[in-house]
């Protein structure tokens, strides 16, 4: 598709270098040395990245006295998406990383974005982090009441290159609406820090937004909420039909929370869930995932304090309430909850 003038394409690419990303998986491995994972996030403004931020916070202060696993280093880098992490991980440059269920799911059948590029390996499940609740809103005056309203309009259906970007595809491709906003040139590709501004010159009518675990929202959408009047955008039958057949996810109503600037119409809204976790490669070793999960457990109010979204880890059941039941859980986690308690018998146990 050619865009025209009244569309904008920015930072739809990530330009991360495989250099910036490299990092050093050492020791770990029983031998009270020091381990340092590079742990793939889209960036510091979106719900998983501010959970990664506040973990890596929590294990620097929290790692040192571990035995035998050492010292552990969780050391985020910014990918710019779920999709460049998988990439990163596959490539070696990560061994740890936040993502959604649906995008390594997948990459693990190699669906879009994977179906040309295949990836080679995948990640283990670490633990939950939270569940997302993703909706549509439009700009008061837009005239965009419900989603079949969205062709012909602005439409930012979030950054390109991210995970949830091909999950909104996804479903609305099922409800027949992907191709009729892409032949009435209605797309607008963005990147988060954008959109408050694209919005106030009157190039988007409409956005999706999501809000992270009925706690609140990401940072870039809170500059939006800031600056933007906005209302609910009702979902058609076709697309409700749509969630509900799109694999990992379904649709629901929940009482409206986040958007803290708004009045809204009405005191619920239309969302289907999208669900993300940390993974670990395979190659991190059984006691650094053992311990990174005793950790979390015990300093869950500590990490809370970076992401107030962040799942009740103080409660193991919780850390494994997102697990999908067809990929392996990393053997550390799993032993973990295993001793705490939680019924891991729907899960498979990495190998080592």
């Amino acid at each position: 598709m050619v865009s025209s003038n009244r569309r904008r394409v920015l930072k739809a690419a990530s330009g991360i270098g495989i250099g910036a990303l490299a990092g050093c998986l050492g020791g770990g491995g029983g031998d009270g040395g020091a381990t340092s994972l590079s742990v793939g996030i889209p960036s510091a403004s979106t719900t998983t990245g501010a959970a990664s931020n506040s973990f890596q916070r929590v294990v620097k202060n929290q790692s040192g006295d571990t035995e035998p696993a050492g010292e552990i280093r969780w050391q985020n880098q910014e990918t710019g998406g779920d999709p460049p992490s998988l990439r990163q991980f596959s490539q070696g440059n990560v061994q740890a990383l936040s993502a959604g269920n649906f995008i390594v799911a997948s990459a693990q059948e190699d669906l879009p974005p994977f179906q040309e590029r295949p990836l080679d390996t995948l990640p283990n499940q670490m633990f939950s982090i939270t569940p997302l609740h993703m909706h549509i809103l439009s700009v008061q005056g837009s005239g965009v009441q419900t989603s079949d309203d969205l062709v012909g309009s602005n439409f930012w259906p979030l950054p390109p290159q991210w995970g949830l970007r091909q999950q909104a595809e996804t479903v609305l491709s099922n409800a027949g609406l992907w191709s009729e906003l892409q032949d009435s040139d209605s797309i607008v590709d963005a990147g988060t820090g954008d959109v408050a501004g694209l919005i106030e010159e009157g190039n988007i009518d409409a956005m999706m937004g999501y809000g992270a675990g009925f706690t609140n929202l990401a940072g870039w959408a809170t500059e939006v909420d800031a600056r933007a009047d906005l209302q609910l955008v009702e979902f058609s039958d076709s697309l409700v039909e749509a969630a509900n057949n799109t694999r990992g996810t379904s649709h629901s109503e929940i009482d409206t929370y986040g958007w803290e600037q708004q009045s809204f119409d009405a005191n619920q809204m239309d969302v289907y869930g999208a669900d993300f976790q940390f993974w670990l490669g395979s190659g991190v070793s059984r006691d650094v995932g053992y311990e990174l999960a005793r950790i979390s457990n015990e300093h869950t109010e500590s990490i809370q304090e970076g992401q107030p979204a962040y799942l009740d880890h103080s409660d193991p059941e919780n850390m494994a309430s997102l697990y999908l039941e067809d990929v392996p859980v990393h053997p550390g986690p799993y032993d973990f909850l295993e001793e705490q308690g939680v019924d891991m018998s729907a899960y498979t146990r990495g190998g080592e």
